[in-house]
């Protein structure tokens, strides 16, 4: 647990500030409290997610990966990615008649996926579009590595 002083030093807030808070937003003061722990915690859930990835066995495309990360969908919540292959086909619904074994080679890729790997795949979209606005194939075997063989 940090104390004020250490909470005023990490995210400079004044220690006046902070015993103000202590009474009118208290939720806010305990997550700075446990700022530390919280932040463990953190760097944890990702040394595992990193681990499992490594047992990933999947077999996209670097075309089907662009795909995924040129869709305009954004997931919001743990259920959108639960259902990442459904929000992918029904963006892609009126390019179903032309483009229907690539589309659904990819819906049937994602429907197969667990939940973990669901996470992983999408952190992964997300990351490379923010840091990249027209990935190319290097980028996707970078990113991907576990995704694309």
């Amino acid at each position: 647990m940090l104390t004020n002083r250490q909470i005023s030093e990490n995210f400079e807030v004044q220690i006046n500030t902070l015993y103000n808070w202590r009474k009118s937003k208290p939720r806010l003061y305990r997550y700075l409290q446990n700022a530390d722990y919280n932040f463990e915690q953190s760097k944890e859930i990702n040394v595992l997610l990193s681990r499992f990835a490594k047992d990933i066995q999947s077999d996209f495309t670097a075309e089907e990966i662009l795909a995924v990360v040129a869709s305009k969908f954004e997931a919001k919540s743990i259920d959108d990615i639960e259902n990442l292959e459904r929000h992918f086909i029904k963006e892609h619904a009126k390019q179903l008649a032309k483009e229907s074994d690539f589309l659904l080679g990819i819906y049937n890729k994602l429907h197969a996926m667990n939940i973990i790997e669901k996470y992983i795949f999408y952190k992964r979209v997300h990351n490379l579009r923010a840091e990249q606005k027209n990935p190319e194939k290097a980028h996707i075997k970078e990113y991907f590595d576990v995704f694309c063989p």
